[in-house]
């Protein structure tokens, strides 16, 4: 290896420094000399490889949770790209990652763009850095207590992400013995039926769906090692012996079209148009209101997924229902994450 290239291999890695003099020389050589490019170009890419082999890969998905990124504000960000997104907030965080301020990298276009592969294994090194002490994490989907945000709408299943949408429903802090069971408000499920339903006479399960665009995070899925984790809390109030009440629910993945096509409205088809599903069997809840009840259930996504919806349910009281009211029934702490689980 001659002394050029050591000089440079050791500067780019941190190793030594040099004056500017020696820097603007040894830039010059890289721009002019074809030579000494690809022998540079080489030996930054063995160094790619060996680090690529002695650190765990990076997970965009984390490092967006890291970053403080989650579904809604990505959909609104005017690209579905995750990686673009992660970059572009990191430059907002710190000003100094941006790039064309680094002394290496203030290139002029030709020398810049016979460093390709010197350029891509610096955002690589850069990104390790950065966000290293978040890989692993889970990236947070919806965490919804109920403390703040619309009131949910009371027209069936949704056809629009970001909002709760079913039965007729409203948010409350404590009563009937119940206190919510995080902050000051959870959900409270009224009625079987929703404005307008046809052939309301008799329903008998209150629900409560939320639509989630999982688009900005297609890369994190698209090797089929993303998992989606659904829990919440149930709870009533103190009911008669003798009377039982349940809860469920399930999540369902769907592509784009059928997910805002209105097709959904007819939940019997669900099972016929879902790319996958999971859901929990019912849980009995007890008598006592001072205690939450909680549920949780896991899908892997399919790699074509767009759309997740989730579903919560809760029967009426048995012998006691009325289309009017199901007296108290409670749901609070909805939360949903992404995580990666290699398939088996």
């Amino acid at each position: 290896m001659n002394t050029d290239l050591i000089t440079f291999i050791q500067t780019w890695t941190g190793g030594v420094d040099v004056s500017d003099a020696e820097r603007q020389r040894l830039l010059r050589r890289l721009e002019t000399d074809a030579d000494f490019r690809a022998e540079c170009a080489e030996e930054i890419r063995l160094l790619g490889m060996i680090k690529a082999v002695q650190t765990p890969p990076p997970r965009w998905l984390g490092i967006a949770d890291a970053l403080g990124l989650n579904a809604e504000t990505m959909a609104d960000s005017g690209t579905s790209d995750l990686a673009t997104q992660v970059m572009e907030r990191m430059r907002q965080r710190e000003p100094n990652l941006q790039f064309s301020r680094s002394r290496w990298l203030s290139w002029r276009p030709l020398a810049a763009a016979a460093a390709g592969i010197v350029f891509g294994i610096i955002c690589t090194s850069v990104v390790f850095a950065y966000v290293a002490p978040s890989l692993g994490k889970v990236l947070t989907l919806l965490d919804d207590g109920f403390e703040s945000g619309p009131a949910p709408l009371v027209t069936g299943v949704p056809v629009e992400p970001g909002r709760w949408s079913g039965d007729y429903s409203e948010v409350v802090g404590e009563q009937q013995g119940v206190k919510p069971e995080s902050g000051k408000k959870m959900l409270r499920l009224l009625r079987g039926d929703y404005e307008g339903k046809a052939n309301a006479k008799g329903s008998h399960v209150a629900d409560i769906y939320r639509l989630i665009d999982v688009r900005p995070y297609r890369q994190e899925f698209a090797d089929g090692s993303a998992v989606v984790q659904l829990s919440a809390g149930f709870n009533a109030f103190e009911f008669p012996q003798g009377e039982t009440y349940t809860s469920k629910m399930t999540i369902h993945a769907f592509d784009a079209e059928t997910a805002t096509n209105g097709s959904l409205r007819a939940v019997s088809a669900w099972d016929e148009s879902c790319l996958a599903t999971a859901g929990t069997g019912p849980m009995k809840l007890d008598r006592n209101p001072a205690t939450w009840q909680r549920l949780t259930t896991d899908l892997r996504l399919p790699a074509n997924t767009d759309f997740v919806m989730i579903h919560l349910m809760i029967p009426a009281a048995p012998r006691t229902h009325t289309q009017e009211g199901f007296g108290g029934h409670y749901i609070d702490d909805v939360r949903l994450t992404l995580r990666h689980s290699p398939p088996r």
